[in-house]
């Protein structure tokens, strides 16, 4: 199957079973995210509408259902007002409610107000009419009976339209009251100007974006450790500002923190991660149009502001030149090399795919051998060769690759290449569990499941389960359906089960589709 790394994740898919629970529910997470650059009669801002992407992309990365399916870029009144409108109707059962906004935006009065795109107030009194009221909007959440409201505001920048009769008492944004249950953020501090920043985002909207991908920051640590990055990135210019009610509901952007037993069962693969290349040789603060263009999703070795993309998304024409420009530009960073190569396998030239996994390999870069065990593995290029692939595997796992020990250890499950070895796939999905990888949260807990190579578990296959659906795979949202649906330990409930499914087809696991056609007979 088409996997995270540019060819081939190896998941175990739970099968289809028939008609389950618990009292676990699947946290519903719904996001409006507003990016206005293309402004008519006020500056442009250059970084807004790329800003809303990237977060739109990062939290449903994260699980969350984004209304209108992703960033909601260059809106009008009308178009802003009609976002608001769904966003409202998407929230009803919601757990936690996120609205982003980056964009002009005004403080008259001691209220603040965001600004469409063809806003063109000539007093006070027009931006009350042609402004979108936050007030307005926090209202709106707290009204919804989510259990978290969030708040994110990217708009704290210059007033543009001072000139025309249009005075803040405070420049930037004024304070607001957090409601009950709400977290507000502003890029910056109030009376300050928050900066548009370079590199296509704003310094809050990249530090943003890259602390939520952090497994087990609640909300304060996230937003200090947003507050500490903007800071340093801006030396102090810049110093975002929280408002906050109390808090009841614990929250995680991407999911708890791994258990301390979990933890316990780290063995040598996932310490090896300790002999992965340096930043310096990473260069992780680097980030090109490779990278936006290339990268694999959930890869260790660029920025976690850039979410990857999917072999089969790749724009093989505007990637090549982005990578050939990047190598060229920097020939020692050899992410750039290997992003080169998923691009060459995306347009299926095997041979140039493994001359530049090679090149990357030979830079130390982690997950090259990885891709070239799977082109091994699918005979890609190569001649299918599973002991071939287990040994570029293992030279993965060495560099503490969690996604090259899901492999080797299916390799080992399955005895493909290697001599079956149980306990040997059980130690390798431990490790990428405690390293945090959902494909081995899955492929354990079917283990777990089915009592194979372990002794049956259904209560660790349900958490190892929920880790895996809390980081949003959708093989583990699966597997979930499958327990509820047979009662494996738990009560049946046939409503939970299709739950999950649906869930999980959203996503497009094919299991999952077939598992809802056998409830629906």
């Amino acid at each position: 199957m088409s996997g995270r790394n540019g060819i081939l994740s190896r998941l175990i898919v739970a099968a289809f079973v028939l008609c389950i629970g618990t009292s676990a529910q699947a946290e519903k997470r719904v996001a409006l995210v507003i990016g206005n650059s293309a402004y008519r009669s006020a500056p442009q801002l250059p970084n807004p509408a790329g800003d809303a992407r990237l977060m739109s992309d990062t939290l449903a990365s994260l699980g969350f259902l984004v209304v209108g399916g992703g960033a909601q870029v260059d809106l009008t009144k009308p178009g802003f007002e009609a976002a608001l409108q769904a966003f409202g109707r998407e929230l009803d059962g919601a757990d936690v409610a996120l609205f982003y906004y980056a964009g002009h935006g005004v403080e008259t009065h001691g209220l603040n107000y965001l600004v469409p795109v063809d806003a063109n107030p000539g007093d006070e009194g027009d931006v009350f009419m042609q402004g979108i009221g936050m007030a307005g909007v926090i209202d709106q959440m707290e009204k919804s009976g989510a259990g978290i409201n969030l708040v994110l505001l990217d708009a704290c920048r210059d007033n543009p339209f001072r000139d025309r009769g249009v005075h803040s008492r405070t420049g930037g944004l004024a304070q607001m009251q957090a409601p009950p249950g709400t977290l507000i953020s502003f890029a910056t501090q109030p009376r300050s100007v928050a900066l548009d920043g370079d590199n296509g985002h704003s310094p809050y909207t990249r530090a943003l974006a890259e602390t939520i991908r952090h497994r087990g920051y609640g909300l304060f640590r996230t937003f200090n450790e947003v507050g500490l990055a903007v800071e340093k990135a801006t030396r102090g210019r810049q110093l975002p500002w929280l408002a906050s009610s109390p808090i009841a509901t614990k929250f995680y952007f991407a999911g708890e923190p791994v258990p301390q037993a979990v933890k316990a069962s780290l063995t040598s693969e996932a310490t090896a991660a300790q002999s992965r290349p340096s930043d310096e040789a990473l260069r992780r603060d680097l980030v090109t149009d490779c990278d936006r263009l290339a990268a694999t999703p959930y890869d260790l070795g660029h920025a976690a502001s850039e979410p990857g993309v999917d072999i089969d998304k790749i724009r093989i024409p505007e990637a090549t030149a982005a990578c050939n420009a990047a190598m060229q530009a920097y020939p020692g960073v050899g992410r750039f090399a290997f992003e080169a190569g998923r691009v060459a396998s995306a347009r299926k030239d095997y041979a140039e795919a493994r001359r530049l996994f090679d090149q990357a390999a030979a830079a130390s870069y982690p997950l090259a051998a990885h891709n070239i065990g799977v082109m091994y593995e699918g005979g890609n290029g190569v001649p299918l060769d599973s002991a071939e692939a287990a040994r570029w595997y293992r030279k993965s796992v060495d560099a503490g690759e969690p996604i090259a020990m899901v492999d080797l250890g299916w390799l080992y499950e399955m005895g493909r290449g290697v001599g079956r070895n149980c306990a040997e796939a059980v130690r390798l999905y431990e490790s990428a569990v405690a390293a945090g990888d959902p494909d081995a949260m899955n492929n354990l807990g079917l283990l777990y499941l089915r009592g194979k190579c372990t002794g049956r578990d259904y209560a660790e296959a349900l958490r190892l389960f929920e880790l895996g659906t809390a980081l949003n795979n959708a093989a583990s949202m699966n597997g979930l359906g499958v327990i509820y649906n047979e009662g494996d330990g738990v009560a049946r409930s046939a409503r939970l089960a299709r739950q999950w499914f649906e869930k999980a087809a959203a996503l497009g696991n094919p299991e999952a589709k077939q598992n809802l056609r056998g409830m629906r007979r």
